[in-house]
């Protein structure tokens, strides 16, 4: 089992990485710069959880500024767009963010008051939309600057761009299924364990 978990781990986080950071593995991090890439892997793997399927549903299709910025080269950025991309990248993270930290409250909130002996029913059912609003507030708000950010490319740009976009989707639904493939054999295999015993 340990031999199919490990690489199946590496691969999940490959999968839900959608290179937001990205570090240089000659050069040596000091512990703020480990801390705060730290930070940044656990916020990436509450959003993914927590973002209606944002990565596969939309993203897949329309990649953000940040994905843009990436890409000034291939898309012939001039300097000006560069710096608009880099702005919405920014202005996306801070609302991600602060999303996140409204969601972890809400769920907080709600488990906290679930563990009363006799809960109000109108409170509990207040505190479980206050979760969904947050969680779905996390599966739209990046929407407003991935379409920003394709809007900030002239016409032969945005040529450029849906060229690069489908390769990249073709990439990730390749990848998609073949993490499912094996979600699905390591699955089958614990089946088949459990009936041996």
């Amino acid at each position: 089992m340990k031999k199919i978990f490990l690489p199946v781990f590496m691969f999940l986080m490959i999968f839900l990485s959608f290179n937001i950071v990205k570090t240089d593995a000659k050069m040596p991090l000091n512990a703020c710069a480990m801390n705060k890439t730290k930070k940044l892997k656990s916020m990436k793997k509450f959003f993914m959880l927590h973002s209606l399927g944002f990565g596969f549903n939309f993203y897949i299709f329309h990649p953000g500024p940040y994905w843009v910025f990436q890409n000034a080269k291939v898309l012939k950025l001039t300097p000006a767009q560069a710096l608009q991309e880099k702005m919405l990248t920014k202005e996306m993270m801070n609302d991600t963010k602060k999303g996140i930290i409204t969601l972890k409250r809400a769920i907080i909130r709600y488990r906290t008051y679930a563990m009363h002996k006799n809960p109000s029913i109108k409170k509990l059912i207040s505190y479980v939309k206050a979760v969904g609003e947050a969680e779905t507030y996390l599966g739209y708000e990046m929407i407003p600057f991935h379409i920003k950010g394709y809007r900030v490319l002239n016409a032969s740009q945005r040529i450029m761009y849906l060229k690069l976009t489908k390769i990249k989707a073709a990439k990730m639904r390749a990848m998609r299924h073949q993490f499912m493939r094996m979600m699905h054999m390591v699955h089958m295999r614990m089946i088949h364990k459990k009936m041996m015993h």
